[in-house]
């Protein structure tokens, strides 16, 4: 049974598990939205910071699926 995950604690300051998440992804896709730039796939999109966030929320909801913090 998966039980409910609670603060990470980083020194003295304790974090929610969803705040690191959100940071990561947002650090990925960032990195996605720069390699796509660069191979210049962002003439394609209408908004591209639509995009930026719709990718975050892919990947927060991808790696919340993967990974439960003890």
């Amino acid at each position: 049974m998966l039980t409910m995950p609670h603060e990470i604690a980083i020194g003295d300051l304790y974090f929610p598990p969803l705040l690191l998440v959100v940071i990561f992804s947002y650090l990925v896709s960032t990195g996605i939205i720069f390699i796509a730039g660069k191979l210049g796939l962002l003439r394609y999109v209408a908004v591209p910071v639509l995009v930026e966030l719709s990718l975050v929320v892919l990947i927060s909801g991808l790696i919340s699926q993967f990974i439960h913090f003890v």
